[in-house]
C-alpha cells in the first residue's frame, strides 16, 4: 500500500538532517540519540531479550558509522548528503546517476534515520468531520504529538519537560523527555493512495495535465528521487520512497488547482474494462498508464490541505 504523509520540512532541513551531519561528519552521536531515543523503534527495542542487544537497530547503525571511510571527500559528500536542500537538488534520479550517498549500504542507519523522520516529522492529516485544535488552527498533526512549533524552538516530542541541548544559528532545538510505549499511538496511516499499479493510473492522467505534474509525482511515490539512505518497501522505518518539499508541493497543487478528479466508479469500471481487454489479447490495446485512477481525489486533497499549510509530503510503500 502508498500512503502520503505531511512532511514538516522545517523540522526535517533545521532539526534532524543537521543531527546526522554532526553525526556522520563531526563524530558527534548526542543529539541524534536522543532523538532515536524517542522513536517507535527505540521503545519496541525496549522489551527485545538483553541475549540479543547486537541486533538492536541503533548499535549496528552506531557501528556501521564508525566504520565509515573518512577523508576530505568522503566529508564532503557525507555534508552534502547531510545537507536536506543541498542533496534534494542532486537527488533526481533521472539526472543524477551518483547523488551524494554512503559507500555502503545499511539497513541500519536507513532504519534509524526512517524512525526519526516518522517521530519529528511525519504528520498526520486529520479527516474532514475531525475538527482542528482552537489553539492551533492546524489541520494537521499526529496522534502521538502536537504539531511542531513554528517558532524558534522546535518541540520535538510529548512531555512533561523541556530542556535545550544546543543551538546554531539561533535556534534552539529543545528534547523532550520520551513517554512510555504504553501512551504512544503505534497507529501511523497515512492517506492510501492505492496499490500497485494505481500510481501508474495516477501518474499516467496527470501526464495528460501537466508534465510538471507528472514529475512531481513521479519524485514523491514513484521511485524518482534518491533518498538519503534508499529505501526498502514493506520494511518497518525503511519503507519512505520519496518526498516533496513544501515549495514543491505549492507548484503541484497549482497544477491541480483546476483539475476535477475522474469519479471513483468510472474509474473503478475503468480498470475492470482494462483488464478485460488485457485477457481477450485484442490487437489495439492500452497501456496500464492509461487506465482512469481511483485515487486521484484523495491524492488532490492531500496536496491541497498540505499547501495550504505550507507542508511538505512524504511518501511510503508499506
Amino acid at each position: 500500500m502508498t500512503r502520503v504523509y505531511g512532511f514538516d520540512w522545517e523540522a526535517y532541513i533545521r532539526l534532524v538532517m543537521p543531527a546526522f551531519a554532526r553525526w556522520l561528519v563531526d563524530g558527534n552521536e548526542t543529539v541524534i540519540h536522543q532523538l532515536y531515543q524517542q522513536t517507535r523503534c527505540a521503545l519496541e527495542e525496549q522489551f527485545v531479550p538483553s541475549a540479543m542487544q547486537l541486533s538492536y537497530t541503533w548499535l549496528r547503525a552506531k557501528t556501521f558509522v564508525q566504520q565509515l571511510p573518512r577523508g576530505s571527500h568522503t566529508n564532503k559528500e557525507y555534508q552534502l548528503l547531510c545537507s536536506a536542500e543541498q542533496f534534494t537538488k542532486l537527488s533526481d534520479n533521472y539526472i543524477y546517476h551518483h547523488p551524494p550517498q554512503l559507500y555502503q549500504n545499511s539497513d541500519a542507519i536507513r532504519a534509524v534515520w526512517g524512525a526519526i523522520v516518522e517521530k519529528h516529522c511525519q504528520l498526520q492529516f486529520v479527516p474532514p468531520e475531525a475538527k482542528p485544535s482552537q489553539e492551533t488552527g492546524w489541520p494537521i498533526g499526529t496522534k502521538q504529538m502536537e504539531p511542531l512549533q513554528r517558532s524558534t524552538s522546535f518541540c520535538v516530542s510529548a512531555g512533561e519537560a523541556s530542556e535545550p541541548i544546543i543551538e546554531q544559528n539561533s535556534v534552539a532545538e529543545t528534547i523532550q523527555v520520551a513517554p512510555d510505549i504504553e501512551d504512544m499511538d503505534t497507529e501511523y496511516r497515512g492517506v492510501e493512495i492505492g496499490r500497485h499499479p494505481t500510481t501508474l493510473h495516477l501518474r499516467g492522467w496527470l501526464a495528460t495535465r501537466s508534465i510538471r505534474a507528472m514529475a512531481l509525482f513521479e519524485l514523491l511515490a514513484c521511485g524518482r528521487r534518491s533518498m538519503p539512505f534508499g529505501y526498502r518497501a514493506g520494511e518497518p522505518y525503511e519503507a519512505y520512497i520519496g518526498y516533496l518539499t513544501s515549495d514543491e508541493v505549492l507548484h503541484l497543487a497549482d497544477c491541480l488547482r483546476d483539475e476535477q478528479p475522474p469519479d471513483h466508479a468510472t474509474a473503478e469500471a475503468d480498470y475492470a474494462r482494462f483488464r478485460q481487454e488485457q485477457s481477450q489479447h485484442m490487437k489495439e490495446f492500452r497501456m496500464i498508464d492509461e487506465v482512469l485512477p481511483s485515487h486521484a481525489n484523495s491524492l488532490m486533497e492531500v496536496v491541497h490541505m498540505a499547501a495550504q499549510h505550507g507542508s511538505g509530503l512524504l511518501c511510503a510503500v508499506e
